[in-house]
């Protein structure tokens, strides 16, 4: 009797194995599809790409496609180079794709090309086409940039980004970085289209946080006749003796100009009405790459190029 059942059991897990091998195939033959069916979509768009033939994979825990040699150019410069990606949709999430890249990888920009090393790199797009989540840990971008961790989110036209311990060559090294903010137009072609079309970014918060310096801004921001960004906005700044000292480092002040805004940043700070150290709220405005506080000059931006 006891080899009977050992016997119906082994034919049941036969079973129940075959019956998850055909949902695999039907699911990684639809993914195939969908993903052949979004390059053809993108390059009657204008767009570029090329990836090696996908391998299917993930069995029995995801329905998953391997690529190699992944490719991708935007009509408006932008592009990414992976050496390796797993496009995958799992059953516990079967409303997002996954794609988790691996090995090398590289940004195209306007000013050519950049390469990204990165211990965890990932993106959760949602299948409904309204945005998607960009997941990255110990990020290094060329020589520049290093985010030890990296959560930025789009959904329609908001954007909530969060990182921690963020270092940009030319700024202060950030402990933690929060910004979300909203496009009032989805991007276009080219960046004169989206301002032409009356396109602008809502910053509806911009914390950024380093020891004792807390900053926090609030802007709406356009491009001007020569594709600058220009705007006006809001700051309330903690530790403005601290902030002076960590722009000066980094070049973002000039030396001569730290013990005048030493002066004018003491006299202006307050005690808030909650409470706490003293803080400043100024009034900020960016016109011909130039940004001032409270009308005192802070810093002349570099120009960007949107070939």
């Amino acid at each position: 009797m006891a080899k009977k059942w050992l016997a119906v059991l082994l034919v049941l897990i036969a079973l129940a194995g075959g019956g998850a091998y055909f949902v695999w195939q039907e699911a990684t033959t639809r993914l195939e599809a969908e993903l052949a069916n979004w390059v053809r979509a993108r390059t009657a768009e204008g767009w570029r790409i090329t990836l090696s033939p996908p391998v299917r994979s993930g069995f029995p825990l995801a329905a998953a496609l391997k690529i190699d040699h992944l490719r991708v150019d935007s009509p408006m410069g932008l592009g990414w180079r992976a050496e390796r990606a797993t496009l995958a949709i799992y059953p516990q999430d079967p409303r997002q794709l996954r794609l988790t890249l691996d090995g090398a990888q590289t940004l195209v920009h306007l000013n050519g090309s950049t390469p990204v090393q990165q211990r965890a790199l990932a993106f959760r797009l949602r299948l409904d086409g309204q945005g998607g989540t960009l997941e990255g840990e110990g990020l290094r971008i060329g020589e520049a940039t290093e985010i030890n961790r990296i959560s930025a989110e789009v959904f329609g036209a908001a954007v909530n980004i969060r990182a921690d311990l963020f270092a940009v060559q030319g700024l202060p090294r950030f402990d933690i970085v929060h910004v979300t903010g909203r496009l009032t137009r989805p991007p276009q072609a080219t960046a004169a289209a989206w301002r032409n079309s009356g396109g602008a970014l809502s910053l509806e918060r911009g914390e950024f946080r380093t020891g004792e310096v807390v900053a926090n801004l609030t802007a709406t921001l356009t491009l001007d006749q020569a594709l600058q960004p220009e705007g006006r906005g809001n700051l309330q700044l903690t530790g403005a003796q601290e902030a002076v000292t960590l722009l000066t480092s980094a070049g973002v002040i000039a030396p001569g100009q730290a013990p005048v805004l030493r002066t004018v940043l003491g006299l202006a700070a307050r005690v808030p009405p909650e409470g706490g150290p003293p803080r400043i709220d100024a009034p900020l405005e960016l016109r011909n790459r130039r940004l001032t506080a409270a009308r005192l000059p802070i810093t002349t931006l570099p120009a960007i190029d949107w070939r």
